[in-house]
């Protein structure tokens, strides 16, 4: 086995063994897709670390990268993509993830992905072609509208953070479909949920923590109220994990994710919390014990099962 191909096979034995790969069908698509293919110029030590990796620079700020592989993981894990499928993705980046959902996907499936930046498009194509992807559909477009021309979707991935669902993701996805986008829920906390509709409204399946740069386009600046701090039942001003990793530094991932979530929610865990995404049209009374938070197009309900 060639020194490559020992790096690859070993970062994925790791994102199993540390439970982010979780079923054989993600596994097999880690295995069969190279990550150093969408990475030239990155070292092959480098890119096959559970690591993010900047891509793109503009005024000295990041703007586009490869998604830490774990995180991949797990949102592939939330999507449950299946053979078929049609997947839309918002945020190509280098295209890995949309390589990924293609070998999953198989011969009768379809992956579109969608970058608002060209030079992004052009990279992640060039990519994808150098890895023999070449059903993959790159689309130089606001994320925002989605792409129309391709749906309806049966499952829709953001690699980019977003305040709200957009009303254009909601439309193009079918039914039974499946929304999965790394979501503001509160000031500066981020998670990525895994939605399905009910009836009139969606219904989390997951929620993992996370942390993706933000959608860029016509709804960058428009997509939250501000939070009905009168519905929420923690401190008004939170202690941010980012200002308390140094002194932290010693402790596992594990737990630091767990005071993160006390601190931010009042749960060390996220397994029970449960998200409802309504219209703002709809007139929500809160029980109990739910916290609801405003934005543009839904409210967001929370509860702890």
């Amino acid at each position: 086995m060639s020194d490559v191909s020992a790096r690859h096979y070993a970062l994925v034995d790791r994102l199993k063994q540390q439970g982010f790969i979780r079923t054989p069908r993600i596994e097999a698509a880690f295995r069969s897709v190279p990550r150093h293919l969408f990475l030239p110029g990155v070292s092959i030590e480098t890119a096959y670390t559970d690591e993010a990796i900047i891509t793109k620079y503009l005024n000295g700020k990041p703007i586009s990268s490869a998604s830490q592989p774990s995180i991949v993981a797990i949102m592939l894990e939330q999507l449950s993509v299946q053979e078929g499928d049609r997947v839309l993705e918002i945020g190509a980046g280098t295209g890995y993830n949309a390589a990924l959902m293609d070998y999953l996907v198989g011969d009768r499936g379809q992956v579109v992905t969608l970058d608002i930046d060209p030079d992004v498009v052009e990279n992640a194509c060039q990519h994808l072609l150098t890895a023999g992807c070449d059903r993959v559909q790159v689309i130089c477009a606001d994320g925002g509208f989605g792409y129309p021309a391709a749906a309806p979707y049966d499952r829709i991935i953001l690699t980019v953070g977003a305040g709200d669902i957009l009303p254009a993701w909601q439309q193009q996805l079918k039914p039974n479909g499946r929304l999965v986008l790394p979501l503001t829920i509160l000031k500066n906390v981020e998670l990525t949920v895994a939605f399905d509709r009910v009836n009139s409204y969606w219904e989390s399946d997951s929620a993992a923590n996370c942390g993706f740069m933000k959608l860029r386009g016509a709804f960058a600046e428009s997509q939250e109220k501000e939070t009905n701090s009168k519905a929420l039942d923690f401190k008004e001003v939170l202690i941010q994990v980012n200002n308390i990793y140094p002194l932290l530094e010693p402790l596992p991932l594990n737990l630091l994710l767990s005071l993160y979530n006390l601190i931010n929610f009042g749960h060390a865990s996220l397994k029970d919390l449960k998200i409802k995404a309504y219209s703002q049209e709809i007139e929500y009374m809160p029980k109990a014990k739910e916290t609801v938070i405003d934005k543009n197009w839904t409210k967001l309900v929370l509860s702890w099962q």
